[in-house]
């Protein structure tokens, strides 16, 4: 053999171009097949969606809940303020006076 490196190179692809197998029957309808089966694979049921959206709609009903906590205290608040600035006088000694006062 010589010692020439793109002779040695030669050699070494025409040898493996020989022993290549025959891919042609694989090659063959090869893009209908890959998007059948991405379809197949990307088509989900609503149990599915539904699954994957959990954290989302846990997240919303969450917020929700957080939103109507501070709506109920901040209306507890005005009560308090509104029961406070209507009393008299009168009214706050006889609720002290008869012990039913809060």
């Amino acid at each position: 053999m010589s010692d020439n490196p793109e002779e040695i190179l030669q050699s070494l692809f025409s040898a493996a171009r020989a022993a290549q197998p025959d891919t042609s029957r694989l090659e063959f309808g090869f893009e209908t097949r890959f998007g059948a089966r991405l379809r197949e694979e990307t088509r989900g049921s609503l149990g599915t969606w539904a699954w994957k959206l959990c954290p989302f709609f846990a997240a919303i009903a969450l917020a929700a809940g957080w939103w109507n906590y501070s709506n109920l205290r901040s209306d507890a608040d005005a009560q308090i303020v509104v029961e406070a600035t209507t009393s008299n006088d009168d009214q706050t000694l006889l609720a002290y006076m008869t012990g039913e006062h809060r």
